[in-house]
């Protein structure tokens, strides 16, 4: 009896074992611990789909990260830094496509962390998967977050914005889902970024030097908007925070200027991009070549750009985006061997043309939008602006404002094996 038993006893020890190690077997496939990438996960499984929308849960996102895990995703650190992309590889994960949809297969039955990334946007949400059945995830799961959550689970980029017009950036923010709008115009107020009153002001935000008070403060936001005729602190300012402005870039921080105030980023960024004229001349409006705002059209050089407007805007041409309020130009583009690129591009700056002049005028095959790397930083400087206020819908050219700043926050390099 006693041989017996102590055979049941063993039996029952050696089950627990096997569910035991096949519980940890689905957690690390789900979580791409140790097991062989090549291996794909052989338990019960079912698959899921979704798409994956801007904050306001209109517009779709492309060439999101998606993907399933047995814990909670990497939170996103509150302040600018360098973001390489995780090593996805034995993780079940995949990209949005152009019209935001995505597709998992093989994914384990029973709850999973569902993770959604675009940059700094960041939303978990736990999802139940049956064997061997299909699971439409709920958009709501899947809709970028317009604010943090106090759990976690909803983390935003830090943005601050210096306030001016005509960009009036805080407006397009707003368009996305970052705050209310009131006849096309942001709330003041109800915004989940930070403004600082610099060509415009609104009583109860901060100055703009204020954003360059120090390193502490300036490395806080992951990108930094300085749109045009964003200059009320002057020209002796600008250039007395060069440094901490290069700094804040080699250390993982974003720009966005435009236009007419391309004094912020062109002596402090010398080397990359060649503007009309004299770019050394001590003033904002580097690169001027009118004194009215002049309009154009565009050919979009990106494919996965020229994929994604295709389906917000079907109906329009792709070679020839129609743009407004442009003053000044880059003539040039200047790879520059100094090390501060990427791996990629064995460490050369290359600056990036999403978009072309595509009409016969002053634009003409010149630059519209461009960006270039900057050790782990980023600048986006583009000739063109958001469009006059007052308008709730985005017009072409915000619509490609608003994809090159998500893709700004990706982060550099690759995610391994799909």
């Amino acid at each position: 009896m006693r041989h017996a038993l102590q055979w049941v006893v063993a039996t029952v020890l050696l089950a627990a074992l096997v569910v035991g190690c096949g519980d940890e077997a689905r957690d690390m496939e789900a979580e791409g611990g140790d097991t062989d990438s090549e291996t794909e996960y052989d338990g019960p499984a079912g698959t899921m789909s979704g798409t994956v929308l801007a904050p306001n849960g209109t517009i779709p996102i492309s060439g999101a990260l998606v993907y399933i895990s047995g814990s909670s995703g990497p939170e996103i650190p509150d302040n600018a830094y360098c973001y390489e992309c995780e090593d996805m590889t034995g993780k079940n994960w995949t990209l949005t496509s152009a019209d935001g949809t995505f597709h998992l297969e093989n994914v384990p039955a029973g709850q999973n962390n569902l993770i959604v990334r675009k940059g700094f946007f960041q939303r978990q949400r736990n999802v139940t998967v049956e064997a061997d059945s299909h699971l439409n995830v709920p958009v709501e799961y899947t809709t970028l977050p317009a604010d943090n959550s106090s759990d976690g689970k909803d983390q935003i980029p830090n943005y601050a914005v210096l306030m001016a017009h005509p960009d009036q950036i805080f407006d397009l923010l707003a368009k996305i889902g970052m705050g209310e709008l009131s006849g096309g115009s942001l709330l003041f107020g109800t915004e989940t970024f930070d403004i600082y009153n610099d060509d415009l002001y609104q009583p109860g935000y901060e100055d703009s030097e204020m954003l360059f008070f120090d390193e502490e403060t300036l490395n806080h936001y992951h990108m930094i908007f300085l749109p045009c005729f964003a200059s009320a602190v002057g020209l002796a300012f600008a250039d007395g925070n060069r440094q901490l402005v290069r700094d804040y870039v080699a250390g993982g921080g974003k720009i966005y200027n435009s236009c007419c105030v391309a004094y912020w980023t062109e002596p402090t960024f010398p080397e990359y991009l060649e503007f009309y004229g004299d770019d050394t001349s001590h003033a904002w409006d580097v690169g001027r070549i009118s004194p009215t705002p002049l309009g154009t059209a565009g050919t979009i050089n990106d494919p996965e750009l020229r994929d994604w407007f295709a389906v917000v805007l079907p109906s329009s041409d792709p070679d020839a985006v129609s743009f407004q309020n442009g003053y000044t130009r880059v003539d040039e583009l200047i790879p520059v061997d100094d090390g501060h690129g990427t791996e990629e591009d064995d460490w050369w700056v290359v600056p990036y043309s999403w978009v072309d002049g595509s009409a016969s005028d002053d634009y003409s095959g010149y630059p519209l939008m461009t960006t270039y790397n900057y050790d782990c930083g980023k600048i986006f400087y583009s000739v063109y602006e958001t469009s006059p206020e007052g308008s709730a819908t985005l017009t072409p050219q915000e619509y490609l404002l608003l994809y090159i700043i998500l893709e700004v926050g990706v982060c550099e390099g690759d995610y391994g094996v799909e």
